[in-house]
């Protein structure tokens, strides 16, 4: 008598899912004095309750009047991140991906594809202040234009275990967004990290999550 078995190790669970988030409404607009966001908005660990990541971090998700808002807090650390402007993709911090237009079964970014990346720290003088960017994703058919750097807003608080971070995108830095016809985007995160390694919202690397929109999830946003 034979008997199939399924490794975890061959398949991450994660992937029989489109998981659905939605974003907590707040009565907020973009600006650089960024407040706490309510317990409301914080996001299931997919990627933990789903696949197999281990949890280190907690992410929070509003949709304002004309902004998305992100609130990261990241514990266990014994080491400082690892932030390099001039490594945005490798750096430390908070990993977004956001596709307006929610394109089905599109394996390769369109102009509507984003990716940006929010780090704790390494701009300054003393390399302490954090920063924001946009990135190109790998393989895309075309990139999105990057924005001026005032539609990206970031504050961060350094701990002695980790670090709190706050952001925010304006509504004009996500090219085609149109949230009355299209109140529901393809949504990807990842919190990255050297030291502590990788949590994400479901899917994570060999798989090309960090290129491929078809593997992303979606958030509702109105």
């Amino acid at each position: 008598m034979s008997e199939l078995v399924m490794s975890n190790k061959l398949i991450d669970p994660a992937i029989l899912f489109r998981i659905r988030l939605h974003a907590e409404k707040v009565n907020s607009q973009f600006s650089d004095r960024l407040w706490q966001l309510p317990e409301a908005a914080i996001l299931p660990d997919t990627g933990v309750e789903i696949g197999s990541q281990k949890q280190f971090a907690e992410l929070r998700v509003a949709a304002g009047q004309d902004a998305l808002f992100f609130q990261l807090k990241v514990d266990r650390k014994l080491q400082f991140p690892w932030c390099r402007e001039s490594r945005l993709e490798d750096s430390d911090g908070l990993h977004l991906w956001i596709d307006t237009r929610m394109s089905r079964n599109v394996h390769r970014a369109t102009r509507f594809c984003h990716r940006y990346v929010f780090c704790p720290m390494g701009r300054g003088p003393k390399g302490d202040m954090p920063f924001a960017g946009w990135a190109p994703i790998n393989r895309a058919r075309e990139n999105s234009p990057p924005p001026p750097e005032k539609w990206l807003a970031t504050r961060s608080k350094l701990r002695r275990d980790g670090y709190d971070l706050q952001c925010a995108i304006h509504y004009a830095a996500l090219n085609g967004l149109d949230v009355n016809d299209f109140p529901v985007v393809g949504f990807y995160y990842a919190v990255i990290d050297r030291e502590l390694g990788w949590q994400s919202m479901g899917l994570a690397p060999p798989l090309p999550v960090t290129e491929d929109p078809n593997l992303w999830g979606e958030l509702k946003i109105a």
